[in-house]
């Protein structure tokens, strides 16, 4: 059983490895737009990019949220 100080050491963890996550689709959507710019078929792999993009940002800031209402400080 983990008590709540590892839940929120998890939690960490978890928020920085979505906030990774997020920074590496970030660059995929860029790169994918820049092939469309070249007229390169790159529209349906960009659209999933964006959405799974979308759903790191919110499951992100569910983590954030979380962790303040625990009080916990989270660094950038």
């Amino acid at each position: 059983m983990v008590n709540g100080m590892e839940r929120l050491k998890l939690l960490e963890r978890k928020l920085q490895v979505v906030k990774k996550h997020r920074e590496l689709l970030m660059l995929e959507e860029a790169k994918l737009v820049r092939m469309m710019h070249r007229k390169k078929d790159a529209a349906r792999s960009l659209a999933a990019v964006r959405k799974e993009r979308f759903f790191l940002m919110s499951q992100e800031a569910r983590l954030l949220r979380f962790l303040k209402q625990n009080g916990r400080s989270i660094t950038g």
